[in-house]
């Protein structure tokens, strides 16, 4: 399994580069309707906005970050043009605000 950590700025953004890198594809929901889904042997985990960290006074005491964040696991081999259209971003976070269990 590899894991990867994404980030861009908007939702359509990251939708935009999972389906160049394959990882998303668009699916008929039977009645006409299509909609994202991943492929098989991958899981997504849409965080989203990184809300700031709180005090217990409530001051800020970590920005947070507004940006759009996705965690991506997958169980086959990608090759190396999907990995490129993948929105990875360095340097990864010391503490990420989500990882896989």
């Amino acid at each position: 399994m590899t894991d990867f950590m994404l980030r861009t700025d908007t939702e359509a953004q990251m939708d935009d580069a999972l389906e160049a890198a394959g990882i998303l594809v668009e699916v008929d929901q039977g009645d006409g309707e299509m909609v994202l889904m991943p492929v098989p042997h991958c899981a997504l985990d849409r965080i989203g906005p990184i809300p700031p960290t709180l005090d217990e006074d409530g001051k800020v005491t970590s920005p947070g970050d507004q940006r759009y964040h996705t965690n991506l696991r997958v169980a086959f081999e990608m090759t190396e043009e999907q990995i490129a259209a993948l929105p990875t971003f360095a340097p990864e976070p010391g503490v990420p605000y989500r990882v896989w269990a």
